[in-house]
């Protein structure tokens, strides 16, 4: 299944179609889905394994990226985005540094998962929970999330704490330990790679409070050491389709329509259809396709030998 992004420009900024411009699509080919004089842009769907750590990286850290990215001179210049967490209450919006979401549109799990329910599973919640503007009020109301009667935990809180409880995605331990694989290793930070693959994080103390106060660390995340391969900052790297996205329209930042956030790549030999749309077919033609920011990282790679590609294909294959 992937998703498909629609709208329009009005006056120079993007407005999204109906139902916040989501389409999901099983089986059914991107061109049938698009009426005339409308952006689409496909989006495929992001793992949720080890997000749980994710949610603990320090904001300050990622923020950091940016700064040393943009000290660099290199051309490369990641965009770190504040973005409201949902679950937080109080009289003003509680802000925190993104990281879920092709355009690090969400902050929090909770944030990224009620969107989900919504978006994608079709159920209403205490985050979402305005009534779908196409639905018939005849059929009555589409399922809202509400406490289990045992549990008095929503489906929400459910699945939020499952994703916490996930492990990140392990390297292929034969396959790193292939003297190729480790010079592929090499390569991948010497050609520039890892300026935005950022390899290692050490996540937040135990008990540090995140989330606008809603969440503290636990100690099976706390002050742990992952390498999700990601700065978590959003890039133009030539690939855009002109729509931004955020977690709620009043939030929606023009800015990011061009730009989109680095994929972690801990997981990688996993997925086929690489890329926010799907269309690299495996990692090569990932990388070729790297443009904008990524230009000049891309011509390394482009200048490496075919000894050295095959070196840094093991490495990633590792991944």
């Amino acid at each position: 299944m992937t998703v498909q992004r629609k709208g329009s420009f009005v006056d120079g900024k993007f407005i999204a179609a109906s139902e916040g411009g989501i389409h999901h699509r099983n089986g059914e080919s991107a061109q049938s889905s698009a009426l005339a004089r409308q952006i689409t842009g496909e989006r495929v769907p992001l793992s949720l394994l080890g997000d749980g750590y994710i949610e603990a990286i320090d904001g300050r850290d990622i923020e950091q990226n940016a700064q040393q990215q943009g000290h660099a001179n290199s051309g490369i210049a990641g965009v770190s985005v504040s973005v409201p967490v949902l679950e937080a209450s109080g009289s003003s919006t509680k802000m925190q540094v993104g990281r879920f979401g092709w355009k690090s549109q969400h902050s929090s799990l909770m944030s990224s998962c009620a969107d989900s329910l919504r978006n994608e599973l079709g159920m209403r919640n205490r985050l979402y929970p305005d009534e779908y503007p196409t639905h018939a009020a005849s059929d009555g109301p589409t399922p809202f999330d509400t406490p289990d009667a045992e549990t008095h935990k929503t489906e929400l809180e459910r699945l939020v704490d499952k994703i916490r409880h996930t492990s990140s995605p392990p390297r292929d331990a034969s396959l790193a330990a292939n003297p190729d694989a480790q010079a592929g290793e090499k390569l991948f930070a010497e050609i520039g790679c890892a300026v935005c693959h950022i390899v290692t994080y050490k996540t937040l103390p135990p008990g540090t409070s995140i989330n606008g106060g809603t969440y503290k660390v636990p100690k099976f995340l706390g002050s742990a050491v992952i390498h999700p391969y990601s700065d978590f900052l959003l890039h133009d790297v030539g690939t855009g389709d002109g729509i931004p996205q955020a977690a709620k329209p009043e939030y929606l930042d023009q800015s990011t329509a061009n730009k989109f956030r680095t994929a972690p790549l801990w997981g990688l030999r996993f997925r086929q259809s690489l890329m926010h749309d799907g269309d690299s077919p495996g990692t090569e033609a990932a990388v070729k396709r790297h443009g904008g920011e990524a230009t000049i990282v891309r011509r390394k790679y482009e200048q490496l030998t075919p000894t050295e590609k095959q070196q840094l294909q093991q490495f990633l294959s590792s991944l």
